[in-house]
C-alpha cells in the first residue's frame, strides 16, 4: 500500500513539474519576439551600403528641405493611427493602421546615442548579409553628421528631438511592402509622443 501512495505521489510530482515546465516554456516563446536595449554598435543595411558625408553648406540646404517637407506634411486623421510604446526610449511611436506585423529593437550606440529600429521578416532579402528586414529607425538625440544624413523627419518632443531614418531600399526583398511600411510610419511620425 505504501509502495502505491509513493509511485501516485512520484507520477503527480512529475505531472506537476512538466506543467510547470510547459508554462514556462510558453511565457518564454510568447515573449520571443519582444526585444530589449542591447548595448552594440549598429550595424543596419543603410550603414552597409554606405553613407557619403556632405559639406556644411549641403548639410544646410538638406536641413532645410527637411524642415520644409515636415511642415508641409498633411495632417492625419488620429483614427487611422495606431501606436505602439517604446519603453526604453520613453515614448509611443504612431503609425498608420493596416500594416502587417513588425518588431522593435531598442539599442545604443557606440557613442551613446539611443535609437529603435523596426523590422519585418517579410522583407528580409538574400542581397545583404545579414539583412534584418529594417523598415526604419527612430534616433533620440541625433547629433552626428551621419545621423542627420539619415534623417528624412524630425520630431521635438519636450526637450528631446527625435528622427526619422528610412531604411533603404537595396537590400529588401519586397520594395511594396516596404514603401507601405515606410509610409506608415512617416504618416504618423508627427505625432510620436512621450510616455
Amino acid at each position: 500500500m505504501a509502495r502505491i501512495q509513493s509511485k501516485t505521489r512520484l507520477i503527480v510530482a512529475i505531472a506537476v513539474l512538466v506543467i510547470v515546465l510547459i508554462i514556462v516554456g510558453l511565457a518564454v516563446f510568447a515573449n520571443k519576439g519582444k526585444k530589449e536595449v542591447t548595448p552594440t554598435t549598429p550595424n543596419t543595411p543603410a550603414q552597409q551600403q554606405g553613407v557619403t558625408t556632405k559639406d556644411a553648406s549641403t548639410t544646410e540646404t538638406d536641413a532645410t528641405e527637411a524642415a520644409a517637407a515636415q511642415t508641409t506634411t498633411p495632417a492625419v486623421d488620429p483614427t487611422t493611427l495606431s501606436s505602439i510604446d517604446i519603453t526604453p526610449l520613453g515614448i509611443s511611436v504612431f503609425y498608420t493602421k493596416g500594416i502587417p506585423g513588425f518588431e522593435f529593437t531598442a539599442k545604443r550606440t557606440a557613442n551613446q546615442t539611443q535609437y529603435v529600429e523596426f523590422t519585418s521578416s517579410d522583407l528580409i532579402g538574400a542581397k545583404c548579409t545579414d539583412d534584418a528586414g529594417l523598415i526604419v529607425s527612430i534616433i533620440k538625440n541625433p547629433s552626428s553628421t551621419e545621423d542627420q544624413a539619415t534623417i528624412s523627419q524630425t520630431v521635438k518632443v519636450g526637450d528631446d528631438s527625435y528622427g526619422l531614418s528610412l531604411a533603404g531600399k537595396g537590400c529588401t526583398s519586397n520594395a511594396d511592402l516596404l514603401d507601405r511600411y515606410q509610409t506608415a510610419f512617416t504618416n504618423g511620425f508627427p505625432s510620436l509622443k512621450a510616455l
